[in-house]
């Protein structure tokens, strides 16, 4: 496990874990929102920032879960398609 300091809205974090270009990224993720949220709501103080960064960060998360989960289903039915087309060929033969 390797140690990383990381930047979020102005404060520095030190940080561990084994992937550290992940930890930078989700840390430039969550510094993104609240920089942007921060510009919406500069009056806001600092923990409600973080947590509307956290909640605009999971919604993001769901639609990508939702995403994955219809693109999931998508191949399964297409898969389960192709599967009846060489099964019916391999009846004809």
């Amino acid at each position: 496990m390797q140690t990383i300091t990381v930047q979020i809205h102005g404060s520095e974090y030190k940080l561990r874990g084994d992937d550290t270009t992940r930890i930078q990224e989700a840390a430039g993720i969550i510094n993104e929102q609240m920089r942007f949220i921060s510009s919406k709501a500069p009056t806001q103080p600092p923990a409600t920032i973080a947590v509307l960064a956290a909640l605009n960060t999971a919604e993001l998360l769901i639609g990508e879960q939702e995403r994955s989960r219809t693109e999931l289903q998508d191949c399964s039915r297409r898969l389960d398609g192709m599967a009846a087309s060489i099964h019916e060929l391999l009846e004809m033969e």
